[in-house]
C-alpha cells in the first residue's frame, strides 16, 4: 500500500495528445519510460532528460486504474487523518480531467472516485459494527459496548479567483458572477476571508458546507459549483480553468455519545500556468492570467522554502498557499499530481512543470497525526478503560481457543506417530534412492571426462585458430605476389599485343610486295601490238627459259614502280571489307586482320566475294551479260577487268 507520511508523494500524468495536435503534425517529445520515470526529447539538442516520480501514468492510462493509486488516501481520511490531493500543470494538459472527468463511459475523474470510497468504506465500516455487534457479543457486551457506529460527511466548494475566495454552493451563477465585480470594485470586501482558528487549524467563516448522504447528493453539489466557476476560451483551451479550485470535505466518524475521529480532505484543481504570448489572452482575461500565474509562483516560493528548511514560509504571499499552508507545512497526507503536454510546442512549459514536481517531491513535511477529539482526559481515560476491558475479554475468547488448538495439536501428534510407523516401510525407497545416487555420481564421472575431453577440444581450436592466422597470413603473401605476377602478365601480354601488330604489318607489307611482283610478272607477259595491227597474246611457259631473266628484270623494275600504288590499293579494300562487315555482320568486324591475313594476295578476290554475299542484288546488267559464261571463264573476266582498272589508274 502506497505510504503517504513524510515526503509529499508526486505522480506524473501525460495525456494524449488532442486530435488538432495530430491534425497540426505535432511530435510527442514525453514518454513513460517506466512506472516511476518518465523521458523528455529536446529536438533543439537532440538530447532527452529524464524524471523520476512516485508514478508516472502514460497515455494509455484510464480514470480507474488512476484511481488505484490514489486509493490509499481515501483509507487514511477515514481513519481520522488531514489529506490534500492537488493538480499542477499548464493549461490544457489535463488538470481538470484528472480531478473531475467526465459522466460518459464511466470517466469521472480522482474527486468523484475518492469521496464515493469514502462512501463506500464508511457504510462498510458501520455493517461490520452491527455484525460484530450480533456474533461477537454477548448480551452483556452488547449493554456495555458503544452504541451504534455513526458518520458524517459535509462538502464546500470554493474558488481563489483573482486572489480572491468566492463560494461556489452559497449562490447562483448571476449573483457569484455580481459578487464577484463587487468584490473587484470594493477591493475584495465581499469575498470570503481565510483564518486560523482557536484550534490553530486553518478555517474559511461564511463558507457554505451542506451534509451529504450518498454519491449522488456529491454529484449534484459539484455539478453546482463547477457550474458557478470561472472559466474562459483561449488558444490552448477552450474551456481553460480562470481560478483555483478547492473541494472541501469533512469526515467524522465514531460511536453515538462519544467524539469520534475528524479528518479533512482537500481536492484542488490548480488553474493552469500558462505564457500570454501563447494563451493571446487580452483585457480582463490578461488580468485574470497575471494573478494566477502569481499565485503559482508563491506556491513555488514556499515549495522552495520548505525545500530549504528556512525559519520563515511565505505562507500569506496568496491566498492560495495561506489555504493549503496545513496541507503543505505538516499534519497532512500531501500528494501532487503534476499533468504534463505530450507535444513539443508545449516542451518548454512541461520541464517547467517536471522540474517544479522534483523540487516538491524532496520536500519533507513531517508524519501526519490522526485527529482525535475529546471532552477532557477524563472521558479520554474512560474510552481507553473500556477498550481495555474489551481487549481483556478478547483475550480470554483467544486463551480459549488457545486450548482448543492445544487439544488440535495433541491430534496431530497422534497422527504423526502413525505416520512415523509408515516411514519405516520406506526403506526400500531409500535404497532405490542410493542407486539413484550412484548413477547420479557416475554420471558426474562422466560428466567429468566429457569435460576435460571439451577442454582439449577447445585447446585444439585454439591452435586450430593460430595455424589458420599463419595460413591466412601466408594466403594474403601468396595473393599479393599473384597480383604482382598478374601485373607482369599483363604487361607481356601487351608487349605480345604490339609484336604481334608489327609482325602483321610486315607480313601485310610482304604480301603486299609479293602481290606488286606478280602483277609485275603479269604486265610484263601482257600481249604486245604487231606490225600487221592484230595483237599476239604470249603466255609464260611453266618452266622459264632464257627469256625469263628479261621478264624477272622488267618485272623487278616494275615492282618498285608500282608497289606505292598496291599498297594503297589494299588499303582501300580492307576499308571496304570493313565497312561491308560493319554493315551486314558486325560479329566479323573484329576478326578482319585474320581474314585479310587468310586472303594475303588475293584481296581483290575477297572484296569481289564479299560484294556478291552482301550486295549481289545489285548489278542486274552484268549478271545478265555473265550468264552464259563458266566459271573459269567468268574468273578469266573479272581478272581483265582489274587489270584494266589498274592501268588506267597507272595512266
Amino acid at each position: 500500500m502506497l505510504s503517504l507520511q513524510g515526503n509529499i508523494q508526486v505522480f506524473c500524468r501525460i495525456r494524449p495528445s488532442s486530435i488538432k495536435e495530430i491534425q497540426n503534425g505535432a511530435n510527442n517529445v514525453v514518454e513513460s519510460l517506466s512506472e516511476t520515470e518518465l523521458g523528455c526529447f529536446d529536438s533543439r539538442t537532440n538530447k532527452w532528460k529524464s524524471f523520476a516520480f512516485d508514478r508516472v501514468w502514460g497515455q494509455d492510462q484510464g480514470q480507474q486504474s488512476i484511481f488505484q493509486d490514489v486509493e490509499p488516501i481515501a483509507l487514511s481520511v477515514v481513519d481520522g487523518f488531514n489529506a490534500c490531493i492537488f493538480a499542477y500543470g499548464q493549461t490544457g494538459s489535463g488538470k481538470t480531467y484528472t480531478m473531475e472527468g467526465v459522466a460518459e463511459n464511466n470517466q469521472r475523474g480522482i474527486s468523484y472516485r475518492t469521496i464515493q470510497k469514502v462512501f463506500h468504506l464508511l457504510t462498510l465500516k458501520q455493517q461490520q459494527e452491527k455484525t460484530n455487534s450480533i456474533l461477537f457479543k454477548s448480551q452483556e457486551e452488547r449493554e456495555e459496548a458503544p452504541a451504534n457506529f455513526v458518520y458524517s460527511v459535509e462538502i464546500g466548494m470554493l474558488e481563489i479567483y483573482n486572489d480572491e475566495c468566492y463560494d461556489l454552493l452559497g449562490s447562483s451563477g448571476a449573483s457569484l458572477e455580481e459578487k464577484r465585480k463587487e468584490a473587484q470594485k470594493a477591493g475584495g470586501k465581499s469575498s470570503l476571508d481565510i483564518r486560523r482558528s482557536k484550534e490553530g487549524r486553518i478555517e474559511v467563516p461564511n463558507l457554505t458546507k451542506e451534509k451529504v448522504d450518498s454519491i449522488d447528493d456529491v454529484f449534484t453539489l459539484l455539478g453546482k459549483g463547477n457550474k458557478n466557476r470561472a472559466t474562459a476560451s483561449t488558444s490552448l483551451n477552450e474551456t481553460s480553468s480562470r481560478s483555483h479550485m478547492v473541494l472541501w470535505v469533512d469526515i467524522t466518524s465514531g460511536f453515538e455519545g462519544q467524539d469520534g475521529n475528524k479528518g479533512t480532505l482537500f481536492l484542488v484543481d490548480l488553474a493552469g500556468s500558462e505564457r500570454v504570448k501563447k494563451s493571446e489572452v487580452a483585457g480582463d482575461h490578461m488580468k485574470e492570467a497575471g494573478h494566477i500565474n502569481k499565485s503559482l509562483s508563491a506556491l513555488g516560493n514556499v515549495m522552495e522554502a520548505l525545500d530549504r528548511k528556512s525559519s520563515h514560509i511565505p505562507y500569506r504571499d496568496s491566498k492560495l498557499t495561506y489555504l493549503l499552508q496545513d496541507s503543505l507545512g505538516g499534519n497532512s497526507r500531501t500528494m501532487m499530481i503534476v499533468a504534463v503536454t505530450p507535444v513539443d510546442i508545449a516542451y518548454d512549459e512541461s520541464i517547467h512543470a517536471l522540474l517544479f514536481a522534483t523540487r516538491v517531491r524532496r520536500i519533507n513535511i513531517g508524519a501526519a497525526q490522526r485527529n482525535v477529539s475529546s471532552k477532557n482526559m477524563e472521558e479520554t481515560v474512560k474510552a481507553l478503560t473500556d477498550e481495555m476491558k474489551t481487549l481483556t475479554r478478547q483475550k480470554q475468547k483467544t486463551d480459549s481457543q488457545l486450548n482448543i488448538l492445544k487439544k488440535d495439536n495433541t491430534r496431530i501428534q497422534d497422527k504423526l506417530s502413525g505416520l512415523n510407523a509408515n516411514r519405516k516401510s520406506q526403506a526400500s525407497d531409500n535404497k532405490t534412492l542410493e542407486v539413484l545416487r550412484k548413477n547420479n555420481n557416475e554420471m558426474a564421472k562422466r560428466w567429468e571426462k566429457e569435460k576435460n575431453a571439451r577442454e582439449e577440444a577447445v585447446e585444439e581450436l585454439e591452435k586450430s585458430r593460430k595455424e589458420m592466422g599463419k595460413l591466412q597470413k601466408n594466403v594474403k603473401s601468396l595473393s599479393r605476389e599473384q597480383e604482382s605476377i598478374q601485373q607482369k602478365l599483363v604487361e607481356k601480354e601487351r608487349l605480345l599485343e604490339k609484336r604481334t601488330t608489327e609482325l602483321r604489318t610486315a607480313k601485310e607489307a610482304s604480301s603486299a610486295a609479293n602481290l606488286r611482283a606478280r602483277k609485275a610478272q603479269v604486265l610484263g607477259s601482257r600481249a604486245r601490238p604487231s606490225s600487221n595491227g592484230t595483237t599476239t597474246t604470249r603466255r609464260t611457259p611453266s618452266k622459264i627459259t632464257g627469256s625469263s631473266s628479261i621478264a624477272t628484270t622488267s618485272s623487278a623494275s616494275a615492282t618498285s614502280a608500282t608497289s606505292t600504288v598496291a599498297t594503297e590499293e589494299i588499303g582501300e579494300i580492307r576499308t571496304q571489307v570493313l565497312t561491308l562487315l560493319e554493315k551486314y555482320d558486325t560479329s566479323k568486324v573484329n576478326r578482319i586482320d585474320i581474314i585479310m591475313e587468310k586472303f594475303k594476295g588475293k584481296e581483290h578476290l575477297l572484296l569481289e566475294k564479299m560484294t556478291q554475299r552482301y550486295e549481289s542484288d545489285g548489278g542486274d546488267s552484268a549478271g545478265a551479260d555473265e550468264s552464259g559464261m563458266t566459271r573459269s571463264e567468268l574468273a578469266a573476266k573479272r581478272h581483265a577487268d582489274r587489270m584494266r582498272k589498274l592501268r588506267e589508274n597507272k595512266t
